[in-house]
């Protein structure tokens, strides 16, 4: 499957896991002992981070991490945002997609913080026939956090990192472009983790050169669907500006379920000690950056844990559970100064990169969110489609009930892929020109 490792009962050290050096993942990058404990990271600590490490390689499965694909391509230097660098056709037959669906790697420009210009990739999955249209309909499918480092390329996994999310769109038909935002897969920089404004540049640009790709296959119109984080980059997408020309075709809309676009209210509604996988999250979030505030979220012994992250390559499972043996995982005990100094940290983040912070909204957007979301807070949905309305954009809200942060995409496609199919079809709804709330009762309750 991948390079061999062996998991022991009781671990020694890492280096007990004995790993040929011919890695086919950064993933599966070991260290000794010794280098472990120069990050502060003992016994139990290494136990953690090799239970949770094989963990994160059942994200990817068998398919070989492509370090020539991911690589910078030569063509990157004098490109334009939304230019096509590499396009490579996959053998479907190693991935877990739909059958007849057509995978391809791309790798394309985006722009990154002050409009630099940065390579990107992602991948486009084309159904078996576009039949009964002329064209296919093209979807920019946004997923929800992965990890933040290069070795986190939803497109190296082998169903693209799906769960019960993109692949919904394939059987009524729709052509599929997914970013894995840049920085991950590629490392010519830092992933801007929920980053609605940032990563809004890098779905915009995957349909930019996703019609270069395969010029003449997709409809002019397109839409965008996000979970989480990328449910955040959708409702940044709605008011990204350059949706409003033709550069990328006609933007029709865009769906957010469980959108993390707002950091303060999200931290508020639920501070970082309740979500402990994401104290590392945080401090990613400013580091990137480089922000000028910097927030106060992990121990000193968290944070000399925290370059582990990327000498690893610790995605999803592994990065979250990497200060477990700490108390309280590695977040710091609040007090008023430090709670002072986050709140201004996190709101000035939240005014200059957030979605719903007083820009204008171009184009309708759908918001699922689950009164019950152990992630994603329903109140700070709700702030959020309460700001944006505030200011005349038009946001649509659908609540439900009892489902968690990972079941909200399935379960709410039957509306979200009704609503898509009106947008394709030009079909209005009475209250296109308006916000409203609509809270969604499970078929299970209208038959008690």
């Amino acid at each position: 499957m991948k390079s061999f490792y062996c998991l022991a009962i009781v671990l020694v050290s890492l280096l007990s896991c004995v790993q040929a050096q011919n890695y086919t993942r950064p993933n599966d990058l070991e260290i000794t002992q010794a280098q472990a404990e120069k990050y502060n990271c003992d016994r139990l600590c290494q136990e953690n981070l090799q239970h949770y490490e094989a963990l994160d390689r059942q994200i990817f499965g068998n398919v070989p991490f492509d370090y020539e694909f991911y690589a910078t391509g030569a063509n990157f230097t004098h490109s334009r945002p939304g230019d096509l660098l590499k396009l490579l056709q996959q053998n479907e037959s190693m991935y877990d997609i739909p059958p007849g669906t057509s995978l391809w790697l791309m790798q394309y420009t985006s722009v990154d913080v002050g409009g630099v210009a940065v390579p990107a990739t992602a991948f486009i999955a084309l159904p078996y026939t576009e039949a009964p249209r002329d064209k296919v309909r093209l979807v920019a499918y946004a997923h929800g956090t992965i990890g933040v480092v290069p070795a986190c390329a939803a497109s190296s996994s082998y169903n693209g990192y799906d769960y019960h999310s993109w692949q919904l769109l394939t059987a009524p038909g729709y052509g599929v472009v997914a970013t894995d935002y840049a920085g991950l897969g590629n490392n010519y920089t830092s992933h801007k983790y929920g980053n609605p404004v940032i990563n809004s540049e890098d779905i915009y640009f995957s349909v930019v050169a996703a019609r270069k790709a395969f010029p003449g296959v997709f409809t002019t119109g397109w839409a965008s669907v996000g979970h989480s984080q990328g449910a955040g980059a959708v409702w940044g997408l709605s008011e990204n500006p350059r949706i409003n020309t033709t550069e990328s075709g006609e933007y029709l809309g865009g769906v957010a379920v469980a959108p993390s676009a707002r950091l303060n209210d999200l931290l508020t509604a639920v501070p970082p000690t309740v979500g402990y996988g994401f104290g590392d999250l945080i401090v990613n979030i400013f580091r990137a950056l480089d922000f000028p505030i910097q927030p106060i979220v992990l121990t000193p012994a968290a944070l000399d844990r925290y370059p582990l992250m990327y000498k690893l390559g610790l995605c999803d499972d592994s990065y979250a559970e990497l200060n477990a043996d700490l108390p309280n995982h590695g977040i710091v005990d609040s007090t008023p100064a430090i709670d002072q100094h986050n709140h201004e940290a996190y709101i000035a983040f939240q005014n200059k990169y957030g979605a719903a912070t007083g820009r204008k909204g171009y184009k309708e957007l759908l918001v699922v969110q689950s009164t019950d979301d152990e992630v994603v807070n329903v109140t700070a949905t709700e702030k959020a489609y309460e700001y944006a309305c505030k200011i005349g954009n038009i946001v649509h809200l659908s609540l439900y009930s009892g489902l968690d942060h990972d079941s909200s995409a399935a379960a709410s496609s039957p509306e979200w892929l009704q609503w898509l199919e009106n947008r394709f079809m030009g079909v209005r709804s009475p209250d296109a020109n308006q916000c409203v709330v609509k809270k969604v009762t499970p078929l299970l309750d209208t038959l008690v």
